[in-house]
Parts: structure tokens; sequence; C-alpha cells
């Protein structure tokens, strides 16, 4: 499919179709190419042990431990076995079927012209060499890769890009790795098309790590993870994401605690921390296997590795958990463990 003709494509994702329109809008041509980059997350060593029991439930956090699941698989280029080098007890990464888009054009201009749909009233103008430019919050980590980038001699030139990260932040899916990703993958290959040479991901994953501080293992899980597979942090090592039965029929529910107004803790009112907690016992008591935090630190979001058979009787569960504590029901969102980054047009 041609990045030009894109947004004309009925067939084409609504999303891709949406994004390809809005940078022919803003930039007066049509994107050279569009890129799609999966949210990732971690996978807490305790989510492969199973079955779970919890330790310890509170309003901020909880336990989980088991019997351990030994890790397999080859390396991210598929030409021999993997490392079994990730340590025990450490976390695993993967890619969620949600996506980050980009659209780019190159330019020749050394100058950076970034715009988002999320954020229609800030498109920014930006240099790539000489001294940085004061960016938009949402275009700042993206804007310091390509200047890394850049200055590593690819996508000197610059680009157009148009961005998209549909899911809201407060479903508790990092965004920041999966658009770094995207923007490094759209640049350099537009660039490459004009006979340069990009960088491989290999050497995209230094430079990300040497541009802007960020999850090292969630970048890796973007440039190189792979459809039903978990990611050890090493970056070489894959496991198949099976139920504690040994079953590759497991499902991962993403739950999120909705927004709600701030309430005073000496007054003794229920928090959204305490519904959350409150819903990951009664979720395990349900039937969930595993649950745990998506990202470094406990935040609105549990992770649930659910058989598919208890699936319906999770999500009841939870939904009442919330409902007894006062608190509006959470989203539960279907996580599919997907390929990396790839071109879509």
């Amino acid at each position: 499919m041609s990045a030009a003709d894109l947004a004309r494509r009925t067939t084409a994702d609504p999303l891709l179709r949406l994004l390809s329109h809005g940078f022919s809008m803003g930039c007066h041509r049509p994107p050279d190419a569009v890129w799609r980059a999966p949210y990732a997350f971690r996978v807490s060593a305790s989510a492969l042990r199973g079955p779970a029991a919890v330790q310890r439930v509170s309003a901020t956090a909880f336990r989980l431990s088991a019997p351990a699941v030994p890790p397999s698989g080859t390396g991210p280029s598929g030409t021999g076995p993997a490392s079994t080098g990730s340590a025990p007890g450490t976390d695993w990464f993967a890619a969620a079927g949600h996506y980050v888009d980009v659209a780019v054009a190159p330019r020749a201009d050394g100058m950076l012209r970034c715009a988002s749909l999320n954020h229609p009233a800030e498109t920014a103008e930006l240099p790539l060499t000489g001294p940085a430019a004061r960016a938009p919050a949402w275009a700042a980590r993206p804007y310091a890769v390509l200047r890394s980038l850049a200055a590593a001699g690819c996508g000197q030139g610059g680009a157009d890009l148009q961005l998209n990260a549909p899911l809201p932040e407060a479903v508790g899916l990092p965004v920041a790795e999966p658009l770094e990703c995207a923007v490094a993958l759209a640049v350099s290959g537009v660039h490459a098309g004009r006979g340069g040479k990009p960088p491989t991901r290999p050497q995209l994953a230094r430079l990300l790590r040497s541009a802007v501080p960020g999850d090292d293992g969630l970048r890796r899980a973007v440039l190189f993870a792979r459809a039903g597979h978990l990611l050890a942090a090493d970056g070489h090592t894959h496991l198949p994401l099976r139920a504690p039965d040994g079953a590759t029929d497991a499902c991962l529910l993403l739950l999120t605690a909705r927004p709600t107004a701030a309430r005073d803790a000496d007054t003794g009112d229920v928090t959204p921390a305490t519904g959350l907690a409150t819903a990951v016992r009664e979720a395990l008591r349900a039937g969930a296997w595993s649950a745990w935090w998506p990202g470094t630190r406990p935040g609105r979001s549990v992770l649930l590795l659910v058989p598919p058979d208890r699936r319906a009787a999770v999500r009841t569960a939870t939904a009442e958990a919330f409902r007894r504590c006062d608190l509006p029901v959470p989203r539960l969102l279907r996580i599919n463990v997907v390929d990396a980054a790839r071109r879509e047009a």
C-alpha cells in the first residue's frame, strides 16, 4: 500500500487513514511513509508463576508468588539459540496490540515540522542542527531523538512528521518509548530512500539509550518483539507467553481505574487505589492466574493473566469490586502480544 493514497483506501485501518489525511492537510503533500509502533509493557517475573497467591493487598501495592517457568526460544534475528542469561526474578517485556503511528516525508532544509493529532494546536518547527529550540512537552523526547539521529549523520535534512497516540495516558501503557522508536525508524527510513544508509535496529536501540533517559527494556520490545512472546531485558531471549498449565491460550486484560475527584485520605473515603487493589483480589478469586503493574511503579492500571474461560467472570468480579467501593466501573482492555514496529505504507 502506498502512503500517498492511504487516506483514500477504504480497506485501510481508520486510524492510519485519519493520520495520512491529517498529514496531507497540514503539510500540503502526502506522506512518503507511515510507521506503526506497538505500545510496550513490563511483565513481572511473578506473572510467569502460577497459580498465583496473593500475599499482600493494600491500597497501593500487592505481591504475588508461586513456582517459576523456565525460559526458552531464539534471539531476535531468528538465527540461533537465544541466550538464557536473563537473571531469575527479573522482568520481561512485550509489545501490545495497540499502536502509535507516525506519518513522515523528508525535507532538505534541516528543519523538523512536528504535529500531532492529539495536540492539534501545538505544531512546531524545530532545527535538527545548531542550538536546540523549545519544543512542546509532547514533542520534547521525539525531538531529542531526532537531533541525536542527525548528529550521527542520519536524517540531517529534516522531516515533516504527524504523530498519533490513540490510547490516553490514563490507560497506563507508556507512550514515550514507542513514539521515540517510531519517529527514529520513520525518519531514518525515508532518508535511506534518498540514498542514505539507515542504522540497524540494534544501532537505533543504542542511539535511543544515549539520546534521552527512558526504559531500555520497553524500547527493545518495540524494536524486537515477537507475536505471542515475551522479551528478556537482555534484548535476545524470547519466551512464549503461556498459561501456568502450559497452554498457549492465555488472555491478558489491562484493568484501569477511571479518574475520580481527589478525596481526603483522613476521612476514610475509598480511593481509586483501594478499589484497584480490591478488584485485583477479586479477579484472582474469580480465576485470574496473576496480576502485576505494567510499568516500573504502581499506578492506575494492572495487567491480569486470565484463562479464556474465566474472562467473563473476571470482568464481572472487577466491576462489582469497584461498585462496592462506590467508584466508577474500571476499563478492561484486551491486550494481544504482537510483533515489533513495522512500516505500514
